[in-house]
């Protein structure tokens, strides 16, 4: 894989951009543009783009490797990542506010402990898309 394949590979991952942060240190507001696409791979300096491919290198290159390739599970890995990175941000808008209630720090942590977990976790997710898959039988609108 080239630089971009890894970058592109990172900003896929089910890791959230506070532990890529916590990881690589490269903001996590860079993380979630990309991801959100406003910003591109292509603007990113070097040393960006380098710190993004050493956390490749060390912590998603053997994950990937064992991961089975069922398309399906993959869409609805990376759709419940997005919904959870959007929980998470709203979330961490909230804890910015004047007044920082404990039980708002407590939910962020829930979040990122769901992405550390849960979402590297094949077996859960899998889990997960069954339940999914039985509420979209019984309402046709949840369908992807």
């Amino acid at each position: 894989m080239n630089l971009s394949e890894k970058v592109k590979a990172v900003l896929d991952s089910n890791a959230s951009a506070y532990k890529i942060e916590q990881l690589t240190g490269v903001n996590s507001s860079i993380i979630l543009r990309l991801r959100n696409h406003s910003r591109s791979i292509n603007n990113l300096s070097l040393g960006t783009a380098e710190k993004l491919e050493r956390y490749f290198d060390y912590r998603l290159a053997h994950l990937l490797k064992k991961n089975d390739n069922d398309p399906k599970l993959s869409y609805f890995r990376h759709r419940l990542t997005n919904l959870l990175q959007e929980l998470y941000e709203a979330q961490e808008t909230e804890d910015r506010k004047d007044q920082i209630v404990d039980d708002n720090r407590a939910m962020t942590a829930v979040i990122e402990q769901l992405f550390d977990d849960i979402l590297d976790d094949a077996a859960e997710i899998r889990k997960l898309q069954k339940i999914y898959d039985r509420l979209a039988k019984q309402d046709p609108k949840l369908t992807f």
